[in-house]
Formats: structure tokens, C-alpha cells, sequence
């Protein structure tokens, strides 16, 4: 039988971890406890992660998380049970994304740690899609870039889409509606965009076919809320009302981070 190699290096992962970290950073499991730099430095925004080579539903749980040296903890970007799995066709390769809950520092190796399943008829029938740990370590660059990394296992390639994004700050994003209401049958989608990182943006929120999430207060529940952006870089933040496949319209805002730092962390309205 062929041995899965990332398979192998995720089992060693969790032995070496308890062996150095449990006691002083909690238990293997626990996620991060969410201390953030208050000074700017390199950070990791992950953009994307795909499954390749799809061949009809899959119907996809498990979890993705990121450790940087900061706390060894796990700072989650996918978390699903059995019960509320995604649903991956070859249209839609993406897993949705949620965090991470706060930026992740290249400080030291960051650790890409996946254990995804496919769901089966039984809990005896389901099957491991990605069982990896996977360290990033490389040279940071002069300005900020995006970098792609595969990760092929037995049954599944999983393709991770990042920036690294160089003295960079960590931006906290709500959304609130201030006044109106969103119209139904319009799909929502929410995204932030570092400027110097090509097209690529964290989806903040895509609704889909459900109703927008909105409290009491106006604030809409976002399913991410943090990206990096430079010292002296530009942060823009954009909604979409989409139709199908059409977008209908598109309103946003940009954020320089040198006025920001200077007038504090006031609302952005976001207008056409």
C-alpha cells in the first residue's frame, strides 16, 4: 500500500506539538486566543483554498487552520461538522472560507494544518479528502506577493491561494446598514482588497441563495473580518448585488492606511 506522505507528516506533527507546546500553549485543539502585534510586521492572508479535479458533489467537513509562532494555536479558515457540510462541484471548487480571527504573522514557520473528510452514507463510509501538515517557511520579499502551494494526498490535490504581505497592519472589518434594507432576491457578496496584491480579495461574506444576515442594530454578520494590509498601502472594501451570475451593482470604499492611522478608526461609508 502507498504511503500518504502528508498523511504521515500530520500524524508526526501532533506528537511532536504535544511534546513541545502542551502545557504552555493549552491542548492541541484550542484555537488561538486572538493577541494581536501592535506593531506592524510580514503577515499571511489567505485568499482561496480549492479542491482539484473535482468529479460530481462532494459533500465536504473537516477543518483548515493556520498555527503561526505567536501561540502555536490553530486559527481556523474552514470548520465544518458532518452535519452542516459544504458542498463542492466542479462549478464550485472553493471551500467558504471563514477567519482567520486575527492576521497571521511570519514571524517564525507558519504551519498549514488540514483534516478534511468526504462525507458517506455512514460515519464507517466516510473518507479522508486531505490529512496534512504542512509548514510554509520562505524568504520574505521586498514588496507584498502572491503565492500558490498544492498539497496532493491519495484521493485529492487542495490548492492554497495567499499573499504574503510584507510590514503590514491587521484591518478589522464590520459592515453595518445605516439606513434601508437589502433587497431580496439579490445575492450579497462583501470583499476586501489590498491593492498591491493583483485582483485577488477575501470574500467577507457571499449569501448566496440565503437571506443577508443581519442583527438588530444593522450590523450584517460577516463570515470573515480581518485582512492585512501595508503601513503604507491602500485597503479597499467593495459590495456586490448579483442576479445569476450578473452583477447589478457595486458600491465601495478605499482606505489609505497612513490617513487612517492618523484619524483613528472612524466609519467608511460606503457610497456609489
Amino acid at each position: 500500500m502507498s504511503l500518504d506522505y502528508y498523511a504521515y507528516e500530520a500524524e508526526r506533527f501532533r506528537n511532536t506539538w504535544n511534546c513541545l507546546y502542551f502545557g504552555y500553549f493549552g491542548r492541541f485543539e484550542d484555537t488561538e486566543k486572538q493577541c494581536h502585534s501592535a506593531h506592524p510586521t510580514d503577515t499571511l492572508q489567505v485568499f482561496s483554498v480549492r479542491v482539484a479535479a473535482i468529479s460530481g458533489g462532494l459533500h465536504v467537513f473537516g477543518k483548515i487552520a493556520l498555527r503561526d509562532s505567536v501561540d502555536h494555536n490553530r486559527n481556523m479558515v474552514f470548520d465544518r461538522t458532518r452535519d452542516n457540510c459544504q458542498i463542492l462541484t466542479l462549478e464550485v471548487p472553493n471551500l467558504k472560507l471563514i477567519g482567520p480571527s486575527r492576521a497571521v504573522l511570519l514571524l517564525d514557520a507558519v504551519t498549514f494544518e488540514v483534516d478534511l473528510k468526504v462525507k458517506g452514507c455512514t460515519e464507517s463510509e466516510d473518507k479522508h479528502l486531505s490529512f496534512l501538515a504542512a509548514p510554509f517557511l520562505n524568504m520574505i520579499p521586498l514588496d507584498s506577493c502572491l503565492r500558490i502551494r498544492s498539497y496532493t494526498s491519495k484521493i485529492s490535490t487542495l490548492n492554497f491561494t495567499f499573499g504574503i504581505i510584507v510590514y503590514s497592519v491587521e484591518a478589522t472589518i464590520s459592515v453595518r446598514v445605516s439606513g434601508g434594507s437589502w433587497t431580496d432576491g439579490f445575492r450579497a457578496q462583501f470583499a476586501a482588497h489590498t491593492v498591491s496584491i493583483g485582483c485577488e480579495e477575501v470574500i467577507l461574506l457571499d449569501s448566496g441563495d440565503d437571506k443577508l444576515p443581519v442583527t438588530g442594530d444593522g450590523t450584517i454578520t460577516l463570515g470573515r473580518r480581518v485582512a492585512s494590509v501595508e503601513v503604507s498601502g491602500e485597503l479597499n472594501v467593495s459590495v456586490k448585488a448579483l442576479q445569476g451570475g450578473e452583477l447589478v451593482a457595486m458600491v465601495g470604499a478605499s482606505i489609505l492606511v497612513t490617513s487612517l492611522h492618523k484619524r483613528g478608526m472612524n466609519p467608511v461609508q460606503l457610497a456609489e
